[in-house]
């Protein structure tokens, strides 16, 4: 197995079982999906809203058999399912406690790992369902395991020959990769469309949901302010020691001017200093903006 390739643990994420006949008709009613043609095995991502369409739960899901399979941030999986659970009474759909349990696959030889260890891999869309208690997720940097199985997929994933490695490397592909995360760049001050979340979480042409209106409005009238982009921070000048600016630090323009908040930053081995940040769409890409005393360039995302 490369090298490069490994597995790591993710006690950030938790997973909710739901079940019954009227699951995925409930979702299509409370969330930002179409959801009602799904067919076991279908995957997708979705937001619950505000009435004002700011972002307050963000979770993936895949179709099973006798229901779905949720997960999302460990720190609000009990909220994300008591939510859920508020609202079913008029639908036969039963919401389970969260539980721990995922893993990542990392590297270019992912997909081979899955497959020495026996795990299927998803196709485009689609999700691998290894068993009721076990989903594998293509993500835009690797495979993730979602579920109560995810530990004995890892053992096995270790007996083929795939390295365990710790929980940064995770999130070094993360802010990488430019993918928000809840808690993160994703908290209940954001938008869908400045995070943007549209294509992926969203579907335009679906009917009402709580915060559907905002959505459809800001879409087309095109009125956020805002867009997640990438920094890239200069290093310390004269070969000091690197330092990196605080979460959630302000970002100012060269001459002063409010340009947003950086929300994630990360020393990447072979990318250097880089972060995650809300910055106002009157700066451009190219443009430098400070954290503090750092100074950084705004670029698109991913890295590359």
């Amino acid at each position: 197995m490369s090298a490069l390739t490994c597995v790591v643990d993710r006690p950030d994420l938790a997973s909710v079982a739901l079940s019954g006949s009227d699951v995925l008709r409930y979702l299509h009613a409370v969330c930002s999906q179409h959801t009602l043609e799904l067919v076991p095995g279908d995957a997708t991502q979705a937001l619950l809203l505000s009435p004002k369409g700011k972002i307050e739960f963000a979770f993936r899901l895949v179709v099973l058999d006798d229901g779905a399979l949720l997960d999302t941030e460990a720190a609000t999986a009990p909220a994300l399912a008591e939510r859920l659970a508020r609202f079913v009474f008029r639908y036969d759909v039963t919401v389970g406690q969260p539980v721990a349990g995922a893993a990542s696959v990392l590297g270019p030889g992912a997909e081979a790992a899955l497959v020495a260890a026996g795990l299927p891999v998803p196709g485009p869309g689609r999700a691998g369902v290894a068993a009721p208690d076990l989903v594998v997720h293509r993500t835009p940097v690797g495979l993730d395991l979602v579920g109560p199985g995810a530990a004995a997929a890892v053992g096995g994933l270790e007996r083929a020959g795939v390295e365990q490695a710790p929980a940064e490397r995770w999130e070094l592909a993360r802010v990488a990769g430019g993918l928000p995360r809840a808690g993160q760049e994703l908290t209940d001050d954001v938008l869908a469309e400045e995070a943007g979340l549209l294509g992926s979480h969203v579907h335009l042409d679906k009917g009402c949901y709580p915060g559907q209106e905002t959505v459809a409005r800001v879409h087309n009238l095109g009125q956020v302010q805002r867009r997640l982009a990438g920094l890239r921070f200069q290093p310390p000048a004269n070969g000091g020691p690197l330092t990196l600016p605080a979460s959630r630090t302000d970002l100012l323009t060269d001459d002063g001017r409010r340009a947003g908040q950086l929300r994630s930053v990360v020393d990447h081995p072979e990318l250097g200093p880089i972060g995650l940040a809300y910055v106002r769409r009157v700066v451009d890409d190219g443009r430098l903006v400070r954290a503090g005393d750092h100074v950084a360039t705004v670029v698109d995302l991913p890295f590359r």
